[in-house]
């Protein structure tokens, strides 16, 4: 019951990585919010917890109008809001940026960090209104060391590392806000885009010989939202079994 009494937000949580942190704070104690563009997902996230403990929503984090929206559920369903965990995000290698359009640019940045800025600004007062709380966005390691091909998620990643060392400074002592950067996870997603071959090889790059699982990063946010993690703001945490390089 290590988030006991919290409140928070979690984006993405319609599969993957957020769908294993909304699970993985419920049952930890904490009351979510899990928005997602995808219901059915939502519907798999929700299942088997009780209602008291989880709400979905149907919502864009990229938009202005349904980051307010995820605020106020949050007031209104479980009084208060204490933590945001930031996960929507994604990509498609391929281009350099002689290739990329500028539509294109545009849309993989607002999508991996314009969201996080416009849950991080909805977010905030209501956080300050609560007494104080911690946020966590996911990044990447490729925002670390980079990545062929893919540089508007290299870009945008690396934004939210240093977004959320600017959002450490300027909203201490009441909010901490960090940052974990995974290495290669065994998401759907990543079975679904890559051969068993190339998972097996990236397998063989770990220090621990084996992808991630989601719920090891959701279980890296929970201690960051905790605290146990009081004396922790600011920071970037590696977890990548080792390897910190790109996906």
């Amino acid at each position: 019951m290590q988030l006991a009494g919290k409140v928070a937000i979690i984006t993405g949580a319609g599969a993957g990585i957020g769908q294993a942190t909304a699970r993985l704070f419920v049952q930890r104690g904490a009351r979510v919010i899990a928005t997602d563009l995808d219901e059915a997902g939502l519907a798999e996230t929700r299942q088997g917890l009780g209602d008291d403990m989880i709400e979905t929503l149907v919502s864009d984090a990229t938009s202005v109008t349904d980051a307010a929206k995820a605020v106020a559920l949050a007031s209104d369903r479980f009084g208060g809001l204490h933590l945001l965990v930031n996960v929507v995000g994604g990509s498609r290698p391929g281009k350099t940026v002689v290739d990329l359009g500028e539509d294109e640019w545009d849309y993989w940045v607002r999508l991996n960090l314009t969201s996080t800025f416009l849950m991080c600004r909805a977010a905030i007062p209501a956080i300050d209104a609560a007494g104080g709380g911690a946020i966590v966005n996911i990044a990447s390691g490729a925002g670390v060391t980079g990545m062929g091909r893919n540089p508007a998620y290299v870009a945008a990643k690396g934004g939210v590392i240093a977004l959320t060392r600017s959002l450490a400074i300027d909203h201490a002592p009441t909010i901490r806000a960090n940052c974990i950067a995974p290495g290669p996870i065994l998401t759907p997603l990543m079975q679904r885009n890559r051969s068993e071959p190339e998972i097996a090889f990236m397998s063989k790059l770990s220090l621990v010989a084996r992808l991630g699982k989601p719920e090891e990063i959701g279980a890296t946010a929970a201690f960051l939202c905790s605290e146990d993690a009081a004396f922790i703001n600011g920071e970037l945490i590696n977890v990548a079994g080792g390897r910190g390089g790109p996906i």
